[in-house]
């Protein structure tokens, strides 16, 4: 009985690790860049090149109060790692088509993280991608 309960477990773990294997189409890729501002040395911006975006931070994603930019920069290291480690292993190469540069040392304010901790939170809305740093308000069943 106490294997049956470890491998439940076990198995429920790793269920909950695993991606969307759900292959995209060729014009529906999200991607996205990064730069610093051209009139603030100070201040960094996130581009995402997906028309859905904009509209899901505007209608869908949770308002700015209710983050921190602490919180926010804790969960981005994470969902970067993921992302990078995923895109590192080859796994859906059809998605993550690039590794994310994201330094935790860096003060890309808060913003820039909002934005990028949105990205996330798009993908998972919009294409079913699972990502274990997103809070559980963010994350689409």
């Amino acid at each position: 009985m106490r294997n049956l309960i470890v491998f439940a477990i076990f198995s429920v773990f790793i269920w909950s690790c695993s991606t969307s294997s759900r292959k995209l189409p060729e014009n529906q890729k999200t991607s996205f860049s990064t730069q610093k501002k051209t009139d603030s040395a100070d201040e960094w911006e996130i581009t995402v090149f997906d028309a859905d975006y904009e509209s899901f931070v505007a209608t869908r994603a949770q308002p700015r109060s209710m983050f921190t930019e602490s919180s926010l920069k804790s969960r981005n290291t994470i969902l970067v790692n993921e992302w990078n480690s995923r895109f590192y292993s080859g796994v859906n190469r059809n998605f993550y088509e690039v590794a994310i540069d994201y330094d935790p040392k860096e003060n890309y304010g808060f913003d820039f993280e909002y934005r990028l901790y949105q990205f996330f939170a798009y993908c998972n809305w919009k294409y079913g991608i699972r990502f274990n740093g997103l809070r559980g308000i963010d994350k689409t069943k």
